[in-house]
């Protein structure tokens, strides 16, 4: 977007404490509130295209949806995941043995960077309706890190509320919000594909899609 900056991003006033534990709260109900966002993982995903073999990391797992959809495509595979929330992680790791995915997910609860991964570890990342949470100043670090562990062919796939267009009244409506509650609306909209070119990827795939009015973008981003 054309003289984009991360001036035009709104900050989070909310310490990732506080976050983690409004998620914690907040799991037993969450794939209900959050339904809404479920189609768009699943194109997330379409985009993703996990295959045999690979190695996938998940930022922002959450209840473990994508999980549950990552882990069966990984024959000979290994799929990683991070959150911040305790308590979506313990509720996440107890549908995924239900169900009989894993005997040992992995699943990380981690609320700071740098990712607890080696350099060069995975072939694609994933993360839906997560990038937004984090701060301003954090996100050029997460892409870093994003960089960093994958390998020099991987490949990201970003699902999120999407600021790469001007903003609808419903738009800046929300975002008036998110400034004003930064914990119950902390998914404000950010120049998602602005942000991925900025920070070092070039995007081979990017749809616009809308939710409740809000704008949300899917992007297929390599290295």
């Amino acid at each position: 977007m054309k003289g984009t900056s991360s001036k035009d991003i709104s900050p989070v006033n909310r310490p990732l404490s506080k976050a983690a534990a409004y998620y914690s709260r907040l799991a037993p109900w969450y794939d209900f509130l959050a339904k809404s966002e479920k189609k768009f993982i699943h194109r997330g995903l379409e985009l993703l295209d996990p295959r045999p073999g690979e190695w996938i990391l998940e930022i922002g797992f959450g209840t473990g949806y994508a999980q549950e959809r990552i882990i069966p495509m990984l024959i000979n595979g290994f799929s990683a995941a991070v959150d911040l929330s305790p308590g979506m992680a313990h509720l996440s790791q107890k549908k995924i043995r239900r169900v009989g995915l894993a005997d040992d997910p992995g699943l990380a609860i981690s609320d700071s960077l740098p990712l607890p991964f080696p350099a060069n570890t995975f072939d694609a990342l994933f993360s839906s309706f997560t990038v937004e949470l984090f701060d301003t100043p954090q996100i050029p670090i997460l892409l870093s890190e994003c960089r960093r562990v994958l390998k020099p062919d991987g490949r990201l796939v970003v699902v999120s509320i999407s600021k790469d267009q001007p903003l609808s009244i419903i738009g800046q409506l929300y975002e008036s919000f998110h400034d004003r509650f930064p914990t119950i609306a902390d998914c404000r909209p950010i120049p998602v594909r602005w942000l991925l070119e900025e920070y070092g990827f070039e995007v081979m795939r990017s749809e616009e899609k809308k939710m409740w009015g809000l704008p949300v973008s899917l992007i297929e981003a390599t290295l």
